[in-house]
């Protein structure tokens, strides 16, 4: 221990000062190499690629121990790969944007359409023109049609309107007529019997199984008979 570290007396007489000036007059090998020396085994754990890149000397600019001589080859490479401009003309030194226009045209093509093409397209046109004339007269037709029936529509309920009026005239007539038959000539019962169908036919008529075969028979025996319970009235 005293031969690495001088003692109290050494260190304030100055001794210390003549050990360390003799311990960096080796450079930077030594230092290295004396720590080395004192980490042993365990050196191998701490030793990287840059160990020498901190004691490169001025002028020489190649950080793994190479040598100074790759100046030619930088050289070569620029000349082979130029810069290349990426300045925007449109923007300014200070990054404001100066123009948004492009003078951009969209390239035009002089070449003639093919044959094929224009049949193609000729044809499409006439089924196009085609298809509505055809759509154009089935509207009109549509519409021609609904036309007549709405015509025939109100001629139809008209005459029958019509029709319906003079059979009603008619069928009032006839009552009226009947009833001023009925009220005149003969007795009670004869003209009750006007007012009534005793033809026996249908159920109307009194017909045998309809149940009103008995009332029929009851009114023409009453109707026959002149002394009959109020055959003259009141």
């Amino acid at each position: 221990m005293a031969d690495r570290f001088p003692s109290l007396e050494d260190f304030d007489s100055g001794a210390q000062t003549t050990q360390g000036d003799s311990t960096f007059e080796g450079g930077a090998d030594d230092f290295l190499s004396r720590e080395k020396a004192l980490l042993g085994d365990d050196a191998d754990q701490f030793a990287t690629g840059n160990d020498n890149a901190a004691f490169v000397e001025d002028g020489d600019d190649d950080l793994l121990g190479g040598g100074g001589g790759g100046g030619e080859d930088v050289h070569e490479f620029e000349s082979s790969f130029p810069a290349i401009d990426t300045r925007n003309e449109n923007v300014s030194p200070s990054g404001q944007i100066t123009s948004t226009y492009t003078n951009y045209q969209p390239q035009v093509s002089d070449e003639e359409e093919p044959e094929v093409i224009k049949q193609w397209r000729e044809r499409r046109d006439l089924q196009l023109q085609a298809r509505e004339e055809r759509s154009e007269e089935k509207k009109q037709e549509t519409i021609k049609t609904a036309q007549q029936n709405i015509d025939d529509f109100y001629e139809n309920y008209n005459t029958k309107k019509e029709k319906t009026i003079a059979q009603t005239r008619r069928e009032a007539e006839e009552f009226l007529a009947s009833r001023e038959d009925t009220s005149a000539g003969g007795t009670s019962w004869e003209r009750i019997a006007k007012l009534v169908d005793l033809s026996g036919k249908g159920a109307r008529g009194g017909a045998n199984g309809t149940g009103k075969e008995k009332f029929r028979e009851l009114l023409m025996s009453l109707k026959k008979d002149e002394k009959a319970p109020g055959a003259t009235g009141y």
